[in-house]
């Protein structure tokens, strides 16, 4: 079975594959999301804790879209979610007596699976296709920072798209690492996180390093800049 693993500087050990699920399959279909495929695809990764979910950003997301139309069918369709609060290693941590309680909720991360509707990535993608779905890319991106969420991630790979009538769609997808000013208990503005070759070098500096530079809508503008001349060379 194909998969995809995803890394990046601050990494969930995030495995992507698809699966096939008869329950999930014969739900109603969410009018808000054009993609007609019926295949699913299914999200293993290891979030820390303390950090905003993602089903709860993508609600915030959802609630986004409503009001800009540049991010209508350009967000990934969540179908179901589940957390395994059991594999907390908190919980573990203090079970097995290695810290207390208190101490155990540092960086604790828990098992999440996501199901999405399947995507293609858009580096299947070239010439005119590409580029036409590359700028919807970004105008989704520009619409959620105008809505108060910004990503921490943009990279080929979570740059995707689907087809809709003949027509390539692109998506901004992967949204654990998201930062929202409505629900700030997340990553900080000040730390760093993304896929090293595609992060802006103003992140990369000495200074980024030691949490003096903020993360800004300029640096993900680099960061999809990077991915552009990426795929294109």
């Amino acid at each position: 079975m194909e998969h995809v693993t995803h890394s990046s500087i601050s990494g969930c050990a995030t495995t992507v594959f698809p699966v096939k699920s008869k329950a999930l399959s014969c739900l109603q279909r969410d009018p808000r999301f054009p993609n007609e495929s019926s295949e699913l695809v299914a999200k293993l990764y290891w979030p820390e804790e303390t950090h905003q979910s993602e089903p709860d950003i993508l609600n915030e997301v959802y609630k986004i879209a409503q009001t800009y139309p540049d991010m209508r069918g350009h967000i990934p369709e969540l179908v179901w979610f589940h957390q395994f609060q059991e594999t907390s290693m908190s919980k573990i941590r203090v079970a097995l007596g290695l810290k207390d309680a208190e101490q155990a909720e540092q960086g604790s991360r828990v098992l999440y699976v996501i199901v999405f509707r399947k995507l293609i990535p858009i580096t299947t993608l070239s010439g005119k296709e590409f580029l036409a779905a590359w700028w919807q890319v970004v105008k989704c991106h520009r619409a959620l920072w105008k809505g108060g969420v910004l990503h921490w991630d943009v990279s080929p790979s979570n740059l995707m798209v689907y087809c809709l009538c003949g027509q390539f769609i692109g998506v901004l997808s992967d949204y654990d690492l998201f930062l929202s000013s409505f629900k700030r208990d997340g990553p900080r503005g000040l730390e760093r996180t993304g896929t090293l070759p595609f992060m802006s070098k103003n992140l990369l500096s000495p200074a980024a390093m030691a949490g003096k530079v903020e993360h800004m809508y300029v640096h993900d503008g680099e960061s999809l800049i990077w991915v552009l001349t990426w795929v294109c060379l």
